[in-house]
């Protein structure tokens, strides 16, 4: 299976603030490359897709993504 690395400026950088799994703990502080809006958790907060540099997507919340600021 070939898959396309995501290049360019990274969107932001994950923290493992709500999401708290195995797999989060361990991404975080990576950066993500594109975000998908997958809806809203039970509380109402967004849940997003996020893309990592090794092309792994993981659903995360808002509370996770850590923006890249303008400058």
């Amino acid at each position: 299976m070939l898959r396309s690395l995501p290049t360019g400026e990274p969107q932001g950088v994950f923290h493992a603030v709500s999401t708290r799994d195995g797999e989060a703990v361990a991404r975080d502080g990576q950066p993500y490359f594109r975000t998908k809006l997958k809806g809203e958790d039970h509380v109402g907060e967004a849940v997003y897709e996020i893309e990592f540099t090794d092309s792994l997507w993981m659903l995360v919340t808002a509370a996770d993504l850590g923006h890249r600021s303008a400058h």
